[in-house]
């Protein structure tokens, strides 16, 4: 179980029956997970493209994503099951999957965010910031997880136990970190600001950061599972699963946008979600206040039985928010015959241009 530039000193440790069922099970969860995805990215990017006679950076990522990990999975488990030997090429093209597959949930992340921001050179500064951060984590695990898996020396394998746990830490915080980000913008520029509406996303992405949370923990605890290789095959479980969440969190997204506002009245000063029906009185003021807000979505499908949402197509204004108020004064002596109206538009730009 030797191969090319595999010190003489190598020692193999061969996996026993308890290690491969564990692998295996987790290698047809993985597959099954593949497949749901597949489906799921199919019907988006089926959409997509008929609508842009094209691809894009979101759909370039899922994909990339989703293949990266299904590769991944079937070589760490032939390397398990005995069919592929050690070798530098080997634990080279894991690591190159690894990367592929850190780097893409990241921008899908940050592709999500930018929906929400004004300013596009801020998007493309923390899209460069994070990839090149999380490059500098994948340069380093280069220089200590692959001289330890070739077994260099004693002082690599055991930085290696450190370093190895502590760059998942690293990738956990940064996910839990840019999904909280995507909390804040959601209350702040939606939620504050009437859109009720997008509770749901709000609530949803709660569920994201604890579930992401428990994978990564997950994994940095399979670490210390069998022979120390067994990790590596859950590697690609944990990734598709956060594509999956990902993927369906654009579909509800979508869901959302085309979706009437609804909820309760919010509360506060910024309050703009109100709307009056019927005459209604005067206020002490003298006014009578209709106020309709609605949200509108560029980027959402043309027809009402679409889901799926293209992340990457950020059209110009972005979220778009209306407000109508329509003011009509009433005479004191004589409401019912005499009144005057306004009406005044304006329109709120939550997401950059």
């Amino acid at each position: 179980m030797t191969g090319f530039l595999i010190p003489p000193w190598f020692v193999y440790t061969e996996p026993s029956a308890l290690d491969m069922n564990v692998a295996s099970i987790i290698w047809g969860v993985s597959l099954a997970s593949a497949v749901f995805t597949a489906a799921k990215a199919y019907r988006q990017t089926s959409t997509i493209w008929n609508r842009k006679k094209g691809i894009n950076g979101y759909v370039a990522a899922i994909w990339l994503e989703l293949v990266m990990s299904v590769i991944m999975s079937i070589v760490s488990w032939l390397y398990l099951w005995g069919a592929v030997e050690s070798s530098f090429p080997l634990f080279f093209i894991i690591l190159v999957l690894w990367c592929f597959q850190t780097q893409c949930v990241i921008q899908i992340i940050i592709n999500r965010i930018a929906l929400l921001m004004r300013d596009q050179r801020k998007v493309n500064r923390m899209k460069w910031g994070f990839g090149l951060g999380l490059g500098l984590v994948n340069i380093s695990v280069f220089c200590v997880w692959l001289p330890a898996r070739l077994q260099i020396s004693k002082t690599y394998i055991n930085v290696n136990e450190v370093w190895d746990r502590v760059e998942k830490v690293i990738f956990c915080l940064i996910d839990a970190s840019l999904n909280l980000y995507f909390i804040y913008l959601v209350r702040s520029k939606l939620i504050s600001n009437g859109l009720a509406k997008y509770n749901r996303v709000f609530r949803f992405n709660l569920a994201i950061i604890a579930c992401s949370v428990s994978l990564d923990v997950i994994l940095i605890g399979v670490m210390s599972l069998g022979q120390g290789f067994i990790y590596v095959q859950f590697h690609p479980l944990v990734y598709l699963l956060k594509l999956h969440i990902e993927l369906n969190m654009a579909d509800l997204i979508a869901k959302v946008v085309s979706s009437e506002n609804g909820g309760s009245h919010p509360s506060g000063s910024g309050d703009v979600y109100h709307r009056s029906h019927g005459t209604g009185k005067a206020d002490p003021r003298g006014f009578h206040m209709n106020t309709l807000v609605t949200a509108n979505r560029q980027f959402a499908h043309d027809h009402d039985d679409d889901n799926e949402v293209d992340l990457n197509a950020r059209p110009k204004g972005g979220i778009q928010k209306t407000v109508e108020t329509e003011v009509r004064h009433m005479d004191d002596d004589n409401a019912s015959q005499s009144s005057t109206s306004e009406l005044q538009k304006s329109h709120d730009y939550i997401a950059g241009a």
